[in-house]
């Protein structure tokens, strides 16, 4: 082994270590994908895409409504909801749309998935009939022990957890105020303590949809202005804030990239809703699906791959790592 070329040795190393962590077939190859719900065939499905918005996968085929789907950190699974019991509640399933398991089963709407950073747990929102509102509940990837985190009288919507895992942002309204538009953007601590409104000052309405950047700086989150939505970002602890979107139309549900150089987000402009992506400055907007039939396409949500690289770290292993063990 010592006669073998040092340039040479780095490249069998390499290749071993990348057949060592092979991912299954459920993460559907290398590549990042987007995942979002359409109801091009009738109804509301989960589908993916790659980042051009070629090469469709339907997910799911359901007579009843798939919507707001949310993948695993690990690319492996996406949670999301079903009507498909004749009401809202979350399932479960491979990210080929194998294997659909059913997580929540009560007489109570739930909604928005959110997978923690390590992928043990899932935030979710849930109108409970005997509270009279929506709350934020974490439960764990299993499905088990549901916890209820804002115990709040007013509605708390949209969880999206930090990239440490110690935080989770989310949509409510101030709790003297009554106005229905009046949702803003708060950060919680991961166990529902510490709620700070991050957006109160920012002359905004209906602040919603929120999501980190994938190094914890900044929450990009829609909301609106002068009657139009608008994507807008901001730091972490709610300053400078900017507005992304140009203007064109309502544009809502902003995803970051796992590697944070883009934004995914949903979009009215040509009279239908679509999806499109833009730097994270907010140029370079692209439009990346259509509508057959007058079908709306919603919900986007990235679908990492097996071996992306992540910037926290957070995936088993990604390329950086095996870059960075091939060359010490």
């Amino acid at each position: 082994m010592n006669d073998i070329n040092p340039l040479l040795r780095r490249c069998l190393f390499l290749l071993l270590l990348v057949s060592l962590v092979t991912p299954d077939s459920t993460a559907q190859g290398s590549e990042q994908r987007i995942v979002f719900a359409s109801n091009r065939d009738g109804n509301w499905d989960i589908y993916s895409m790659d980042v051009k918005g070629n090469n469709l996968l339907q997910l799911t085929d359901h007579e009843k409504s798939d919507r707001a789907p949310a993948s695993s950190p690990d690319g492996r699974r996406i949670a999301f909801r079903s009507e498909r019991d004749f009401k809202p509640d979350l399932y479960v399933m491979n990210s080929d749309g194998n294997n659909v398991i059913r997580f929540t089963n009560d007489n109570d709407f739930e909604s928005r998935p959110s997978w923690s950073p390590d992928g043990t747990r899932i935030a979710f929102s849930a109108f409970r009939f005997l509270v009279g509102n929506e709350e934020i509940y974490v439960m764990d990837a299993e499905g088990n022990g549901p916890i209820n985190l804002t115990q709040h009288e007013m509605d708390d919507d949209c969880p999206s957890w930090s990239p440490d895992g110690s935080k989770i942002a989310f949509s409510s309204k101030p709790a003297e105020v009554i106005a229905a538009a009046a949702y803003n953007i708060f950060v919680m601590n991961a166990d529902g303590t510490g709620r700070r409104n991050l957006t109160g000052d920012a002359g905004l309405t209906n602040s919603g949809r929120p999501t980190w950047s994938p190094d914890g700086k900044k929450i990009a989150f829609s909301a609106q202005h002068n009657h139009i939505y608008g994507v807008y970002v901001m730091t972490a602890e709610g300053k400078r804030l900017e507005m992304l979107s140009d203007g064109e139309g309502n544009n809502r549900r902003p995803a970051y990239s796992p590697d944070g150089t883009r934004i995914a987000f949903e979009s009215d402009r040509d009279g239908a809703w679509n999806l499109y992506l833009m730097d994270t400055d907010g140029r370079n907007t692209v439009k990346l699906t259509r509508n057959p039939r007058g079908s709306d396409n919603r919900f986007p949500s990235w679908l990492p791959s097996a071996l992306a690289v992540n910037p926290n770290g957070k995936l088993p292993i990604s390329w950086g790592v095996l870059k960075r063990s091939a060359n010490p």
